[in-house]
């Protein structure tokens, strides 16, 4: 007990420190993983990111053999199981086991008894690694059949260290942004049709492009489709209040937006789910989150990005000229640029109407 409660204590601060560094997404969860595996104890993993307004997964990477089932494994951790990943955004607590969700009773997981158990899975743990600005990706740690099922110090600590994991991705995510450019053009915008098994009935022709677009996988959506359509066909009374929505970094390397929303009338029961490129708003919307803006620096930003001067933005604000600086400086430090046309070309993707003091 006394050797496994040391590992744990090394993980936390080996994670500690991990959050502070400058790897990106994928090298900072792989190493992450390393950390977890010594202190925890599993076989397999899977560790999407997520949206960290809406907690819908984006991309993911991990050790596993059941891609195959990786649709109807989005669908159920959505809704429709003991253990649900809105949940774990928005509730006290971000850590679950899957054991521990079903009484002790694996059988009762409906995942785990279609999805999981035939590969030879066991428990599962479940993290959201969530922070202030969101929730940035969601940590999935399986052991084989044949294990002990994780306990509830394994659950704690984990919810314990799912702030230092969201911050972790989201400054990962931070090097990925910085480390590439955006290099093309979307198609235009697209609508696809899901029944209530969630198969595409319909599409509009420039669907297929969007599915290139997102390297989805021969015969298979975006697993992020699966969620938005599971999100909403949820009945109103077990609904979370999460967007059915995504921002996604496409093979462009731009930014799109897939959103869902009912159908009425004879379609009643089907999901239609538009893509297209993401707005401004959009865009500086997940900037803030990255960049960890207070709300006071956002609204200052968003100000600037309109081409207020310092005395127009102090009004506006109800502050003074020299808090503006304050906010400024701390602005700059974060977005580590240097002037105000260079905060305007990061966070807003276009030149500043005029050079302003």
């Amino acid at each position: 007990m006394a050797v496994r409660e040391r590992e744990r204590a090394r993980a936390r601060e080996r994670l500690t420190s991990l959050a502070g560094s400058s790897l990106e997404a994928e090298e900072a969860r792989v190493a992450a993983i390393a950390i977890l595996r010594r202190a925890v104890g599993f076989e397999r993993w899977c560790w999407p990111l997520t949206d960290p307004g809406s907690g819908v997964s984006t991309s993911g990477i991990g050790e596993l053999d059941f891609w195959p089932m990786i649709p109807r494994i989005a669908a159920l951790e959505e809704h429709g199981d003991v253990v649900r990943k809105p949940r774990l955004v928005l509730g006290r607590r971000a850590s679950v086991s899957l054991s521990a969700a079903a009484g002790g009773d694996l059988a009762r997981s409906t995942r785990w008894h279609e999805c999981l158990r035939p590969y030879g899975i066991g428990d599962e743990l479940m993290t959201a690694c969530r922070d202030r600005q969101g929730c940035w990706g969601s940590v999935e740690l399986m052991r084989d059949a044949g294990d002990a099922p994780f306990d509830d110090a394994d659950t704690q600590l984990l919810d314990e260290l799912a702030p230092v994991l969201g911050t972790l991705l989201r400054r990962s995510f931070l090097q990925s942004w910085r480390a590439e450019a955006a290099a093309g053009v979307l198609p235009a915008p697209a609508t696809v049709i899901l029944d209530a098994e969630l198969e595409p009935t319909s599409w509009t022709p420039s669907f297929r492009e969007w599915l290139r677009e997102l390297a989805a996988a021969p015969g298979m959506l975006p697993p992020a489709l699966y969620e938005i359509g599971t999100r909403v066909l949820t009945p109103a009374a077990e609904a979370t209040g999460l967007p059915s929505t995504v921002r996604i970094r496409t093979r462009a390397q731009r930014w799109a937006v897939a959103e869902g929303a009912p159908l009425e009338g004879g379609d009643r029961g089907r999901v239609a789910i538009t893509l297209r490129e993401a707005t401004a708003d959009e865009i500086f919307d997940l900037l803030s989150r990255t960049h960890d803006f207070t709300r006071r620096e956002r609204e200052l930003v968003a100000l600037v990005l309109d081409g207020l001067a310092t005395k127009q933005l102090a009004e506006a604000l109800c502050i003074s000229p020299h808090t503006v600086q304050d906010h400024l400086k701390s602005v700059f430090a974060k977005t580590q640029v240097r002037s105000r046309r260079e905060l305007v070309s990061h966070l807003g993707g276009r030149e500043p109407r005029e050079a302003r003091v």
